[in-house]
């Protein structure tokens, strides 16, 4: 588990905390999902599910870090804590190479949740020794794809497959081990 939080104020003044998810968020992760515009889900998972399958919420609100981390975005409203976005890194085959996704609610997009909370996600991701975050983007998502330029990933072709490209962001080796 990421040892700690981070909070900021959206753009449209609201506090928000980004913290690690842990399993008794399975909760708000369900309703965080089912929440999301069809169109939302479909950039996010390739498919217009309904909501996560016991199996996917059960890894999603479980990770293992250092090697996998999910990070949740949330507000306080009427009492009651609201997920509005989360960014999740997973492995991949490669050592040191992890896979990353993000998505955030509707009515979020635009106000600064998703660069606060990818850029949380970029350090834990350094300071776990992941050496590469990538992750799969429909090529027809060219909000994403502006965005994460913002956050020096590149874009590569996806070999045998014009309709995603992976964005590709290479992370800097710790600096104990730049002097070995």
């Amino acid at each position: 588990m990421w040892p700690g939080s981070h909070g900021f104020t959206a753009s449209n003044g609201t506090e928000v905390l980004i913290r690690s998810i842990r399993p008794e968020d399975a909760g708000i992760e369900q309703t965080f999902v089912r929440n999301l515009s069809l169109r939302s889900r479909y950039l996010r998972f390739f498919s217009c599910i309904r909501q996560l399958s016991p199996a996917m919420l059960e890894r999603f609100t479980h990770p293992s870090y250092p090697s996998s981390c999910a990070l949740i975005a949330t507000i306080v409203a009427a009492g009651q804590e609201i997920e509005i976005g989360v960014a999740r890194y997973e492995p991949t085959d490669a050592k040191n190479f992890a896979e990353f996704a993000i998505v955030i609610a509707d009515e979020w997009q635009g106000l600064g949740v998703a660069r606060q909370l990818l850029s949380q996600l970029i350090n834990v991701a350094e300071r776990a020794n992941i050496r590469r975050l990538q992750g799969l983007v429909l090529r027809e998502n060219r909000g994403m794809m502006r965005f994460a330029k913002t956050l020096g990933f590149t874009i590569e072709r996806v070999p045998d497959d014009a309709t995603i490209v992976m964005l590709v962001r290479n992370l800097p080796l710790p600096v104990d081990m730049d002097t070995a």
